[in-house]
């Protein structure tokens, strides 16, 4: 110890006598390490955290992927959904298995008694939730099986640790307070203990709820008890010793019975459905991080900008590894002193090694100041880009931990292969020398070429993905939305969370939209129930007239409930027939609008005006059909990406009831105004709240907004990425100038004989850019067949752009190259100005 502490007393010496050097390593180091200790906070957070409960190893999601016939509602999990009925079931014939089955639900809801209405999240949750989570109250109580009794009949909730702390500033009082959510009486019975969140990741629901209150949290919703509504989700534990696969077999039989006892429900037709129905299996996924909601969309984006800053990391090491070798040239005489006054080669080493631990940890100090603030940014982004709550901006113990274990991987990458190198020499020649500034050997020469052709060729890998992105993004800016999303404000109210009937709705947007149309400067008003750019949708089955769908055809139709005049305030083509119009009401016949794409696959080479449409096929067929009364141009829905499908539209008057495929229960309005969009949004307010105060209104932006903010984890990517380019190569740069003016002063004495015999400066230029050149080159070739083998994958990032397209790959060459050149063309430069007399005095 004594010994490590003379290295580290030693290496802080030698450091303080070469500030500049000190700083430009540890600035170096700091952008690297900070740089990755960021994305790896956030990485942690998402990826690889488990949720805050007892055992999360032993949490499972039930899935089970195959024919969802009736209603299903799922958050992005396939096969995630289950009847309340058949969560009971599995709960009561599992036991063997499972320590425990609990069921939830995620919902939003109006709160008041508060002193002011908010919509905030809830969970619906089963009796046991918290039992089998292991989650204890922080006050109060939490639920138990005797608040999950009957439909309607536990009107109690719990509040969440943040919940109660923001809004109740931790009143212990809080307790048998009344809350009035979505109007209806709730008491408070406990607080849920801090630091959980729920069982999703950015979820944090506010709220938890009895799953039984179903019909008051989620008006105009199915009956609890309606077999054919799949709406819950499902989580178990498993029972300590019980493997997945293991679980997964024992469960089989007595899910595949219940799926049987089923059948009745539904007319399948072809006959094979219902064999694939019965044969759908009952899979358990690991949930110890959560439900994977937002950890798929995700997972690709932070995968590839952690490879992305562990690239600049390596970048940065090379390039302090280029400089360690070049400052080890200038202690060749000291080190063969050490050597021959009898210290160990290996003592050396350590010693050289020591140096680079106290830069290491020196640029930890400055990155973690820097990871401090960047993590805010990244999670402040990620709240507005896409609503993802709960993440914490600031530095744990395992992101010191990490900070610290990388800082121990630099210093092996930059200072181990300087520290072996400059302690492997001939001491007879070195005590020889009688400069400071010695000739280097060949083989360091040749060691900093290998770590410049290293810091090229890593540089272009970044150049290249940063390029693919770029025109990536470009490509989804400039894509056809099919929709004028200019000069349009879009917002959302809910007025079923104030219970009002589909009826009373209906009637709130026919007056709704005809005084917003009667503000100075509005052109015309709609709405939709499903909003568009919002990765929302809502899908069925369908049977066209006139067209046999094959047995396994996707027949599968996405579709939106609408106002009149919904086409042309988005700016939507009509193609053929008409608009919906106030005659659609609930009294006239059915109709709907489909867009192109639908009608050339059903009706290909025939007008579908006048055709019919039915949900479902075969016998499960709903009678009455649509009448098809317009055709609409394609235009995206979901996202910018977002592949165009078959849709349908149909009128909100004839969707005011609980037996509709969309029943009204909330709406996005869209104005399409003749002056700023924003500047209405106070006239908005005012108007809305005359109707019905009560009536939150969210989601209030422009319509060109939602849809950058559907782009929003493309541009924050593609932003990094382009940050993280221009940083490797600033450093590719540096480093290549470093070594190119370290070979000027080597070869000087060359220079001026070359100039006494005769050459001129242009000869001496082209000559010390050629061999800057030739080093680039190596590495910039090694680079693209790097990039070319990697680009694959941040393919599923792209759009519109080939994962190796030439255009890029040149781009990023010809950038790095110019780049090279410009690092390359001062110390160039510098050598045309070599005296002949002075360098051949040169030592």
């Amino acid at each position: 110890m004594a010994s490590f502490a003379q290295d580290i007393r030693y290496a802080l010496r030698m450091l303080w006598k070469s500030p500049g050097f000190t700083a430009v390593a540890i600035l170096t180091l700091a952008l690297g390490i900070g740089a990755n200790t960021a994305v790896f906070s956030l990485t942690d957070q998402v990826l690889l955290r488990d949720l805050p409960i007892s055992h999360p190893e032993q949490l499972v999601e039930l899935v089970s992927p195959g024919p969802e016939p009736g209603s299903t509602w799922s958050d992005g999990i396939r096969g995630s959904s289950f009847s309340y009925p058949e969560y009971e079931d599995l709960r009561g014939t599992l036991t063997n298995t499972f320590s425990g089955l609990l069921a939830t639900y995620p919902a939003t809801v109006d709160v008041s008694g508060m002193g002011v209405s908010e919509r905030v999240q809830a969970e619906l949750v089963s009796g046991n939730y918290f039992g089998v989570l292991g989650v204890t109250p922080a006050l109060g109580r939490v639920f138990s099986g005797y608040d999950e009794t009957a439909p309607g009949a536990n009107p109690v909730v719990v509040l969440s640790f943040g919940f109660w702390q923001q809004h109740f500033g931790r009143d212990p009082n809080v307790l048998k307070k009344t809350l009035q959510v979505n109007g209806t009486s709730l008491e408070v019975v406990g607080v849920a203990r801090k630091g959980y969140e729920g069982i999703e990741v950015g979820g944090t629901p506010d709220l938890f709820v009895p799953i039984t209150m179903k019909t008051q949290m989620v008006p105009i919703s199915r009956d609890l008890m309606d077999r054919k509504d799949h709406w819950v989700q499902i989580l178990a534990r498993l029972k300590p010793g019980v493997s997945v696969r293991r679980a997964e077999a024992v469960i089989a039989p007595a899910y595949h019975a219940l799926l049987k006892s089923e059948l009745s429900l539904y007319g399948f037709f072809p006959a094979d459905d219902d064999k694939k129905f019965v044969a759908k299996p009952l899979l358990l996924i690991r949930a110890s991080q959560g439900r994977p909601i937002i950890q798929g969309p995700l997972e690709q984006p932070l995968l590839t900008l952690t490879i992305m800053v562990g690239l600049v990391l390596l970048i940065a090491c090379t390039n302090l590894a280029s400089l360690l070798a070049a400052r080890a040239e200038t202690r060749q005489r000291e080190i063969a002193l050490r050597l021959a006054l009898g210290a160990s080669r290996w003592r050396l080493v350590r010693q050289l090694l020591t140096e680079g631990l106290v830069l290491s940890f020196a640029g930890c100090a400055c990155g973690l100041l820097l990871a401090s603030w960047a993590p805010g940014l990244l999670i402040g982004a990620l709240k507005t880009g896409v609503q993802i709550l709960g993440l914490q901006a600031h530095l744990d113990y395992r992101v010191l931990c990490f900070a610290i274990g990388i800082s121990a991987l630099a210093t092996i990458l930059f200072a181990l292969a300087p520290a072996l190198h400059s302690t492997r020499m001939n001491l007879q020649s070195s005590l020889k020398e009688q400069g400071a500034s010695v000739a280097g050997s060949i083989a360091s020469v040749r060691l900093r070429q290998l770590l410049i052709v290293s810091q090229v060729a890593l540089t272009a890998v970044l150049l290249t993905a940063s390029g693919l992105l770029v025109k990536s993004l470009m490509n989804l800016d400039s894509t056809k939305l099919g929709m004028n999303v200019g000069h349009v404000l879009q917002f959302s109210i809910s007025p079923s969370l104030n219970q009002y009937t589909p009826q009373r709705t209906a009637e709130l947007f026919d007056r709704l939209r005809a005084a917003i149309g009667q503000l100075p400067g509005v052109r015309s008003v709609a709405l939709g129930m499903i909003p568009v750019f919002q990765n929302s949708d809502c899908n069925a089955d369908i049977t066209a007239q006139g067209y046999a769908a094959g047995p396994d055809e996707n027949t599968n139709c996405q579709m939106n409930v609408v106002s009149p005049g919904y086409f042309s305030a988005m700016g939507i083509p009509l193609l053929s027939g008409r608009e919906f119009t106030d005659a659609d009401s609930a009294t006239g016949p059915r109709v709907t609008i489909i867009n192109e794409t639908l009608a050339h696959k059903y009706f290909a080479g025939r007008s579908p005006i006048g055709s019919q449409v039915w949900f479902g096929k075969g016998k499960g067929m709903e009678q009455p059909g649509f009448e098809i009364v317009g055709v609409v141009q394609d235009s995206k829905h979901d996202d910018v990406r977002h592949k165009i499908s078959p849709f349908m539209y149909f009128p909100y008057a004839q969707n005011a009831s609980t037996k509709t495929v969309i029943p009204l229960r909330s709406g996005t309005f869209y104005v399409r105004t003749q002056r700023a969009p924003s500047t209405l949004t106070e006239e908005v307010r005012n108007t809305i709240g005359s109707f019905d105060p009560r009536l939150p209104i969210y989601d209030v932006r422009t319509l060109n907004e939602q849809v950058k903010q559907s782009m929003f984890s493309d541009r924050m990517l593609t932003f990094l990425s382009v940050a993280l380019g221009a940083l490797a190569a600033l450093l590719a740069g540096v480093g290549l100038y470093g070594v190119m003016a370290y070979i000027v002063v080597r070869r000087t004495r060359e220079i001026g004989i070359r100039m006494a015999l005769g050459a001129q400066s242009p000869d001496v230029l082209r000559m010390v850019l050629a061999q800057g050149g030739k080093l680039a080159a190596i590495g910039l070739v090694a680079g693209i067949v790097l990039a070319a083998g990697t680009s694959r994958y941040i393919a599923s990032q792209l759009f519109g752009v080939s994962a190796n397209d030439p255009f890029i790959f040149i781009a990023a060459s010809a950038l790095l190259m110019g780049i090279a050149l410009a690092a390359c063309f001062l110390p160039a430069r510098r050598a045309t100005l070599v005296d002949p007399m002075a360098a051949l005095r040169h030592e």
